[in-house]
C-alpha cells in the first residue's frame, strides 16, 4: 500500500457524554474518523469499579488511526479522561487485517494534510482478546452468565438489527430473529477458548439464543485491570 502506515482499530468504553471529548482528543492528534454508539455494561454491580468501568450506561467508540499515532494518543486519553484511575474506562486497539488503500491514504493523513510519521515503537503484548457475542433480543443476560462461568467478569451490551436475515434464515435452515444484541466482553487471553466454547455450549445456535460467537485480537489495552 504505498509504503503507508499500518491501521488499528482504537476502541473505548466511557461513560455516556463522555464520547464527545474521545472524539475531540482523537481529532487533536490526526485521527479523525471516530464513530460512537451507545451501550450498557452488563458486569455485576461489585465489580465494577474493578474493571475500570464504574458506570452502567455508557458508549463505545471505535476509532481509525495510523499506527504511528497510537503511542501518543492513548498517553493524550488515558491523560485527560484519567483512564488510570478505577472506573474511567477501558481503552483497547485491534490491529487490521486489511483496508484499501485509497482509505488507508486518506486516513494517514494528519489534521494538517502532512503524513504521518513513519516511526511505529513496538507496542507491548497485551493477551487480550475481544470477544463478540451476537445473540437474540432479551438473551444477553444467558450469554453473560455463560461467560462469567469461564472466568469473565463483565461486558458490554449494544442493541443492533440483522440485515439480509432471509438469505441467512435460508442458508443456516432456521428462522433467526431479526432484532440482535451484541455482548462485547474483553478478556485475558488464557479465558478466550473456555469463555467462547461455554457460550457456545449454553446460549449457541441450538439453544432460543442462536448465539454467534467469535473473537478479534487485542494489541493493546488500558484501564481493564
Amino acid at each position: 500500500m504505498d509504503n503507508l502506515p499500518r491501521i488499528a482499530l482504537l476502541g473505548t468504553f466511557v461513560g455516556r457524554g463522555r464520547e464527545r471529548q474521545v472524539g475531540e482528543i482523537c481529532a487533536a492528534q490526526g485521527a479523525f474518523y471516530t464513530l460512537a454508539a451507545p451501550a450498557t455494561g452488563t458486569a455485576a454491580s461489585e465489580v465494577l469499579q474493578v474493571l475500570g468501568i464504574g458506570e452502567t450506561s455508557r458508549t463505545l467508540t471505535l476509532s481509525l488511526v495510523p499506527a504511528p499515532l497510537i503511542p501518543r494518543l492513548r498517553q493524550e486519553l488515558r491523560d485527560r479522561l484519567f483512564m488510570t484511575q478505577p472506573g474511567q474506562g477501558i481503552l483497547f486497539t485491534v490491529p487490521l487485517s486489511g483496508i484499501n488503500a485509497r482509505s488507508a491514504r486518506w486516513l494517514s493523513q494528519g489534521m494538517d494534510g502532512k503524513p504521518v510519521e513513519r516511526s511505529e515503537p513496538p507496542m507491548a503484548e497485551a493477551n487480550f482478546e475481544l470477544i463478540l457475542a451476537l445473540t437474540n433480543r432479551g438473551c444477553s443476560d444467558e450469554v453473560m452468565a455463560a461467560a462469567r462461568l469461564a472466568g469473565a467478569t463483565g461486558g458490554t451490551l449494544l442493541h443492533t438489527r440483522m440485515l439480509g436475515g432471509q438469505e441467512a434464515d435460508r442458508f443456516l435452515g432456521i428462522q433467526l430473529q431479526k432484532e440482535k444484541e451484541l455482548v462485547a466482553i474483553l478478556a485475558k487471553g488464557e479465558y478466550k477458548v473456555p469463555i467462547m466454547q461455554t457460550i457456545a455450549d449454553k446460549a449457541g445456535l441450538q439453544t432460543p439464543a442462536e448465539t454467534v460467537v467469535l473473537s478479534l485480537p487485542v494489541d493493546s489495552m488500558e484501564g481493564l485491570r
